[in-house]
């Protein structure tokens, strides 16, 4: 894609975009899970869902994740109610425990699930990976993309047959947001479930404004 503007031959300007992407693995996973315990007597429900949460707290540590990879990042009480021909009907309470675990093995991942579920979480929120040092990787993709918009040039000035190299005025990167990957397998090995942390795309993009002379 690229702008041009002719005016006089000193302020002729091409306006082009560049692109450039780098593929990498993932090497940090978050993993987001719940304890959800419903009853009718807070105090009881509250407390089954903390014993809940320390056998799963307890197991993850025994499973060599550090105590400092595992966050509480919200608790939640809150009364049920069910409606019926338009009427409330409270049917009890709801505790929600969640907490949020990082490890930079990805690898270990449907293990870290398995035994978090094994030992009482009943509700996964959400499984990202990403990468810790993107921005050397970012860097490697704005190489890409000034190759890229140099390479447009070029060839736009071949085709219009300019004289001369021309000479880049301006470069400005245009946002991009970088991905995060997230895939489960559908095929179960050895018991575990089997997720996959695929490969995070990181994307730059650049417009350069270039003089023509």
């Amino acid at each position: 894609m690229y702008n041009a503007s002719y005016g006089t031959h000193e302020s002729r300007t091409i306006t082009v975009w560049g692109e450039g992407a780098v593929k990498a693995s993932p090497d940090t996973v978050h993993i987001v899970m719940s304890v959800n315990s419903r009853g009718m007597e807070l105090n009881e429900i509250q407390q089954e869902n903390a014993k809940r949460m320390n056998n799963v707290i307890n197991s993850l540590i025994a499973l060599g994740i550090p105590k400092s990879s595992i966050q509480t990042i919200d608790y939640q009480i809150r009364p049920v109610y069910d409606y019926v021909n338009g009427e409330q009907i409270f049917k009890g309470y709801e505790v929600v425990n969640t907490i949020r675990i990082t490890i930079n093995d990805v690898s270990k991942t449907g293990e870290l699930v398995d035994t978090a579920v094994t030992s009482g979480v009943n509700q996964i929120g959400s499984i990202q990976f990403t990468i810790q040092d993107q921005d050397e990787y970012y860097q490697k993709a704005l190489t890409l993309a000034l190759q890229d918009a140099e390479t447009k040039m070029v060839t736009i000035g071949s085709s219009l047959k300019l004289p001369n190299r021309p000479i880049p005025l301006k470069i400005e990167e245009q946002h991009v947001s970088q991905p995060v990957a997230f895939r489960v397998t559908t095929m179960a090995e050895a018991g575990v479930t089997p997720i996959e942390s695929g490969t995070i795309t990181i994307s730059a993009n650049l417009k350069v404004k270039y003089q023509m002379v």
